[in-house]
């Protein structure tokens, strides 16, 4: 596990082969990193707007592909400009590496150092080997809770997964569009408040972890009392 101090940007992710990149590699990794993180299962959705995520990525692949190809006339105002875009893109790609270090000492799920685009030293690979998730459905079920309305899932436990997907639908599900995301969770029991009284709810989950997903559990359905 990480320790109490947050751990350097640089001890994590190889940070010094940017500065060696050519401007059309460190294009192509914009755009990789991009694709990366907007797809991925926790950072596509939870990346807050004033971090430099897979938007600002795209904006810097964009600017810094304009301003080289303003600069081949040799213009020195055209490679002045440039080479300051090239700078920000630096800070940016810093920037990012930080906050991903940073939230995964928040979330304590080290999967998220994973499939982001940057690479892992050697020895944080060794210390964050990511375990697959399960490739069997997982076993869940369900119970009326204490109070009115409500519910518990009990999922199995998957040594893998960073979140678990719950979805549910409220009567027999006809076909994929009739589920409904309730949420991501990270714990295996999950209290489902405020559901509709004499209701009867289906509920399915699958866990995601390191650029993995298991497959969905069989649905288990409850009347709420």
């Amino acid at each position: 596990m990480f320790p109490s101090v947050i751990p350097v940007t640089n001890n994590v992710f190889v940070m010094n082969h940017f500065a060696d990149m050519n401007h059309h590699q460190l294009i192509g990794w914009l755009l990789d990193a991009a694709t990366k993180q907007e797809q991925h299962h926790y950072h596509g959705k939870n990346t807050p707007d004033w971090v430099a995520g897979f938007t600002r990525f795209r904006e810097h692949a964009a600017a810094l592909s304009q301003k080289e190809e303003a600069a081949k006339n040799k213009d020195i105002q055209a490679i002045k400009e440039r080479d300051l875009e090239r700078a920000a893109t630096l800070e940016s790609i810093h920037f990012n590496a930080s906050y991903i270090v940073m939230r995964v000492r928040h979330e304590n799920d080290e999967s998220l150092l994973h499939n982001v685009g940057h690479e892992l030293k050697e020895k944080t690979k060794r210390t964050h080997a990511p375990t697959s998730v399960t490739k069997l459905p997982l076993k869940v079920t369900a119970k009326r809770g204490d109070e009115p309305g409500t519910i518990v899932l009990t999922i199995e436990r998957d040594p893998g997964a960073g979140v678990y997907e719950v979805q549910f639908c409220k009567g027999t599900p006809v076909d994929e569009k009739s589920w409904q995301l309730l949420g991501n969770f990270k714990k295996v029991r999950i209290f489902i408040p405020d559901l509709e009284r004499s209701g009867w709810y289906y509920f399915r989950v699958r866990s995601h972890g390191d650029n993995e997903t298991s497959p969905w559990s069989m649905p288990v359905d409850i009347i709420v009392g």
